[in-house]
């Protein structure tokens, strides 16, 4: 898997491009990539307008010599329409997030994937923490020359940022859909056999929930991605929330805080937040200068990972509890099975997990509640 370019809205709209030497060789501009994926991370507030989020377009008459339009439009509402023009191919399609399962978040994940050699292509959409997933098959998809798909990235709609666009990033391969939840691999997990960091632990191993209970890995997910967007990583400073340590995550990572305060202020045992909530807040902090490149500069990459558990438990992370991975009923869906992170594993072995009963808060009452615990 090669990531080639990345671009982040967040970081005064520079185009960060991945050194070829962690993707491979460089290849030339007019080279067709017959396969690839763009991936774009979006906030599907549902107040947003319509409007273009990747837009390129050239006539005939162009200097380049090679007509396209390749168009990437949100609607209102969680719509978003994909065309492709080139003589002798049209195509349009349409994908929706399902909104009575992704209500708890804005968060999404699109990935338009293409092998232009398999007449395949393929349209997906992810929304919330990763177990609701939309796709739509596209058949025989041209390919794209680099050139284009690198201008894609450097030059932006103006209303690409005001319709949702937080990063846009280009892959040499086929990616999955990987969730948005994660933690750095060195985060210390609470085991029955005392801390171990979460890049160690393997399928069977025990971890312990908040409860005390001692509940088996099923399956740990990792992946490594550009260092933007869903995955520009987070730090949150001890000892708050009853974190032993700093700790390194996605801001769409959530965690479940308890105590006299939460009963006081929702009148529930516990609740949930995502760290992105905490922004702005003493709770939160910029995550180390090492991670992020000069302008203009390479593209940082980071690894993150996630745990697959029975079903759905939290378990303990630097000294606060955490979500685990949440799949829903994702194996029943086989067109989302295959374009997840997990096509790789055994539908059947697959677990389905029932939502977490504690409310997700909104950011103002996450800053709230991190604002007393900071008192």
């Amino acid at each position: 898997m090669g990531w080639m370019a990345a671009r982040s809205i967040d970081r005064n709209d520079t185009a960060l491009v991945v050194p070829q030497n962690i993707c491979g060789p460089a290849r030339p501009d007019n080279a067709l990539m017959t396969r690839g994926s763009l991936c774009l991370d979006l906030s599907l507030d549902e107040a947003r307008p319509s409007g273009d989020l990747l837009l390129l377009e050239r006539t005939i008459d162009d200097p380049e010599g090679w007509p396209l339009l390749l168009r990437l439009r949100r609607h209102l509402g969680r719509g978003i329409t994909l065309t492709l023009c080139q003589p002798g191919c049209e195509l349009e399609h349409r994908i929706v997030a399902d909104t009575a399962q992704s209500t708890e978040s804005d968060a999404a994940r699109l990935i338009y994937s293409w092998d232009s050699l398999l007449r395949w292509g393929r349209l997906a959409l992810m929304t919330g923490s990763g177990g609701n997933i939309a796709t739509v098959d596209i058949s025989s998809p041209p390919p794209l020359r680099a050139q284009d798909a690198k201008t894609l990235l450097s030059v932006l709609p103006t209303t690409a940022e005001a319709c949702g666009l937080r990063a846009v990033s280009l892959n040499s391969d086929i990616v999955p859909l990987t969730p948005l939840a994660g933690l750095i691999p060195q985060t210390k997990i609470a085991t029955p056999d005392g801390e171990k960091s979460l890049g160690l632990l393997r399928r069977g191993d025990l971890v312990l929930t908040p409860e005390g209970d001692a509940v088996p890995v099923l399956y740990r997910l990792d992946r490594r991605a550009p260092a933007i967007g869903h995955d520009a990583p987070m730090r949150l400073r001890a000892p708050f929330f009853g974190l032993t340590e700093d700790i390194l995550l996605a801001p769409q990572q959530r965690l479940v805080i308890s105590g006299t305060d939460v009963d006081y202020l929702f009148g529930r045992p516990d609740v949930r937040l995502t760290a992105e909530m905490l922004q702005g807040t003493a709770v939160a902090a910029p995550a180390k200068g090492e991670l992020y490149s000069r302008p203009g500069g390479p593209c940082p990459l980071i690894e993150l990972t996630q745990l697959i558990l029975p079903r759905h438990q939290r378990f303990i992370a630097a000294g606060t509890a955490v979500e685990s991975l949440y799949l829903g009923r994702l194996r029943r869906k086989r067109g989302a099975y295959e374009a997840s992170a997990l096509a790789h594993l055994d539908r059947n072995m697959i677990p389905e997990h029932a939502v977490d009963p504690a409310p997700l808060l909104r950011s103002f009452d996450a800053a709230v509640l991190a604002e007393r615990r900071i008192a």
